[in-house]
């Protein structure tokens, strides 16, 4: 999947009223690629991390096991681990990156080395861990209704970054199962359960096609897709200005990933599920 960034706040001496200025500072600091892939005949790669603002930043680079789950109401999140137990497939522990610590001045851009030191008998499979990068800026000024009052707000920002280690063969695939979709108001919502097969993550798209009893594709939405363990997911897609009447909602699952390249994402089978839809 692209990479995510999250935001801690410190705020100092006063108002946050100036949080409108937060959007300039998250987007400064930025990693390149957003999702990186290593196996035994390539155990060391590279990202690159830039700076497109205007202050210094401190960076910071650590790995971490995780990977993308869903919570209880079927929405998608990272689930980290710090330590993992052993049946977890972490490759966060022997991943190193160099070097850990950089300072990037304003349009500075800065190569981290990644090198995979698995142990030897690590057994065929895919290793996955995040790569993650914390940025501590400068404060940014916020305004205060009090001239005599300073106030500011001092930002750590993560970005996280898929890192994926394959050894020998890797083979993986996904089944769909409890699809069920409904119309609330004018959004559609969908949802399924989804579970991988093989031993690699499954990374591919998911393409939603309304289609009305002449065959015709009214709607169509495409969602990218990782599954790591079974996962139980909803969408929800606008409806407005669908005519009323019966439809078939269909369900495609390919292997293919627009934001990866090409052989990054494992092969595996079209899986495809279909189930009637009423729009009152």
């Amino acid at each position: 999947m692209a990479g995510r960034w999250s935001v801690r706040v410190l705020a100092f001496g006063g108002s946050l009223a100036g949080l409108l200025l937060l959007p300039a500072a998250i987007h400064a600091i930025f990693v390149s690629p957003t999702a990186v892939f290593m196996d035994e005949k390539a155990p060391s790669t590279q990202i690159t991390l830039g700076n497109a603002g205007d202050r210094p930043e401190e960076a910071e680079i650590n790995l971490q096991f995780g990977f993308v789950d869903t919570d209880s109401t079927g929405t998608p999140f990272v689930r980290r681990m710090e330590d993992p137990p052993p049946q977890f497939p972490s490759a966060a522990g022997w991943i190193r990156p160099f070097p850990r610590r950089v300072r990037l001045e304003p349009g500075d851009r800065q190569v981290v080395r990644l090198l995979a030191q698995p142990p030897a008998d690590l057994p065929d499979g895919e290793y996955w861990s995040r790569l993650i990068v914390t940025a501590r800026g400068g404060s940014v000024p916020v305004a205060s209704t009090d001239t005599a009052v300073q106030a500011g707000v001092s930002l750590e920002i993560q970005l996280v970054t898929s890192v994926t280690y394959r050894k020998g063969l890797v083979t993986t695939g996904v089944t769909i199962s409890d699809f069920i979709a409904v119309v609330r108001g004018d959004s559609l919502q969908a949802g399924a359960r989804f579970t991988r097969q093989g031993n690699g993550a499954y990374l591919g798209t998911a393409t939603f096609d309304v289609v009305d009893a002449s065959g015709r594709r009214a709607r169509s939405w495409s969602v990218v897709m990782a599954v790591y363990y079974p996962m139980y997911r909803r969408f929800t897609f606008p409806l407005a200005s669908l005519e009323p009447g019966d439809y078939l909602l269909r369900l495609t699952l390919t292997s293919d990933r627009s934001d990866l390249q090409k052989g990054q994402a494992l092969p595996a089978a079209t899986v495809t599920d279909s189930v009637a839809l009423d729009v009152p």
